[in-house]
């Protein structure tokens, strides 16, 4: 009995089973069919942009002076007196006396040469004297050959007469012989003066021109400042002896500095722009091949949150080559306003702009270039390894590959003519995980706009 009760009870359950399952089994809905919705990626795009406006060329430079003058003794001796502005770091003006060397040997000097020229003087004057007599004495003997050439012709006449004895005629040849002699003698005698005379005017000329060498050895005992400058180094002490040459002072010229910076190829051809008119008309060999446009550039100086700024002109290369390390190009500005035009950033305290740009200072130079042909601007975060841009075409990835110009205000510029994109393009800025040509993408809203130029970078 016990084991046909456990059999039922079985059954029971099995019977109990089935019949739930078909009640679930008849309470199950079948979805309706149909294709999923595959989500697509979402990205943020940025538009291309014409890029009318100027931009500015930024390079890191360096103040250097624009000359230096080392001032060496012209004249040997010793240095008597040494000025109070003959030291390092003092400033002096042009023609400030700065040192003194002992000029009393070239002041005996000059007394002698001048003693010499004046006795050359002399007798270039008393030859003179002695030529004008000459003159003189030739003109009477002059008078006087004729009156016995004449009295020769008579007495000649007379005695073919018989009138005259021979004796008479002889006596009348040799008064006309001696006259005659007389006369040549005095020719010779102001043919001889006109030489020696050209030998005194020579030797006065050669005296004249020694005191006047000794003038400037005197006047050379006194050194001048012969610029406006700083002097950067002082190199003799009062009572030292020198040498003709011997270096004394050097000065640093304040009229002006140089600014000393590297230019990118890619850089110098926004400047090469403005010179390929002048070499069109100039040949191919002009010289304005070997210079650079003389283009207003800034020069900012950064003192802690503070920005100070001067006015120049590019200048030159500095030299007509690459650097072989770093393969830029130095170049050369040149910056004559020595007091900051504007002064910008936080104020600090009782902070001042500096009163010069001073050698060593490392500054930025700016440039400002206005393009002379059609440029597309994007972000400069929009553009991917290998310069290329991911487009949002009609729903889809297009990837191009495009050639950046420059990079400037976080804008990567590209040459209109030829650029695989036109303005008004969608860039794809926001980043992707995988990126294969052709995949669909949606665009989300909100997408950032392209960078804002503010008025102070904006082109001329």
């Amino acid at each position: 009995m016990g084991v046909v009760n456990k059999f039922a009870v079985s059954v029971g359950f099995i019977v109990v089973g089935i019949v739930g399952f078909f009640a679930l089994s008849s309470m199950k809905q079948i979805p309706a069919s149909g294709p999923q919705n595959a989500l697509r990626p979402m990205v943020q795009t940025a538009k291309v942009r014409n890029r009318t406006e100027g931009f500015w060329l930024s390079a890191d430079g360096e103040v250097t002076p624009y000359r230096e003058v080392t001032i060496s003794a012209e004249v040997a001796g010793q240095i008597k007196i040494k000025a109070p502005q003959c030291f390092a770091g003092q400033y002096v003006e042009k023609d400030t006396l700065l040192l003194q060397i002992d000029a009393r040997d070239y002041e005996l000097e000059l007394q002698r040469l001048s003693e010499l020229t004046s006795q050359a003087k002399n007798n270039v004057e008393e030859l003179d004297v002695e030529h004008a007599s000459t003159l003189e004495l030739i003109k009477l003997a002059a008078e006087d050959l004729d009156i016995l050439r004449g009295e020769l012709d008579r007495i000649t006449t007379l005695n073919r007469r018989s009138v005259a004895t021979d004796s008479d005629l002889d006596t009348a040849r040799h008064n006309e012989l001696a006259a005659r002699n007389t006369m040549q003698t005095l020719q010779n005698q102001k043919a001889l003066l006109e030489k020696r005379r050209g030998r005194l005017v020579s030797e006065q000329k050669r005296m004249e021109a020694e005191l006047q060498k000794a003038q400037l050895d005197r006047d050379r005992t006194e050194i001048r400042a012969p610029i406006d400058g700083v002097v950067t180094e002082d190199l003799v002490e009062a009572g030292a002896f020198v040498d003709r040459g011997a270096a004394l002072v050097k000065l640093e010229d304040t009229s002006k500095v140089e600014v000393h910076f590297n230019l990118q190829l890619s850089q110098l051809q926004w400047l090469w722009q403005y010179a390929a008119k002048r070499q069109k008309t100039d040949g191919p060999l002009a010289r304005s091949s070997y210079e650079l446009p003389h283009l207003p550039v800034e020069v900012v100086l950064a003192v802690g949150d503070q920005q100070f700024q001067w006015r120049g002109e590019l200048a030159r290369y500095d030299g007509a080559g690459v650097n072989a390390v770093t393969r830029t190009v130095p170049c050369v500005a040149i910056v004559e306003e020595r007091v900051p035009l504007e002064i910008s950033g936080k104020e600090v305290g009782n902070a001042v702009a500096p009163p010069v740009l001073l050698r060593g200072m490392f500054v930025t130079v700016r440039m400002k270039i206005k393009p002379q042909i059609p440029l597309l601007g994007v972000l400069a975060s929009a553009v991917r390894p290998g310069d290329e841009l991911w487009v949002l075409r009609d729903g889809k990835l297009a990837i191009e590959t495009v050639a950046v110009v420059t990079t400037v205000d976080g804008e990567a510029l590209l040459i209109a003519s030829g650029a695989p994109v036109k303005a008004g393009d969608e860039i794809i800025t926001s980043p992707l995980p995988l990126a294969i040509d052709g995949m669909s993408l949606r665009k989300a809203d909100g997408a950032p706009s392209p960078p804002q130029v503010s008025e102070e970078k904006q082109g001329a």
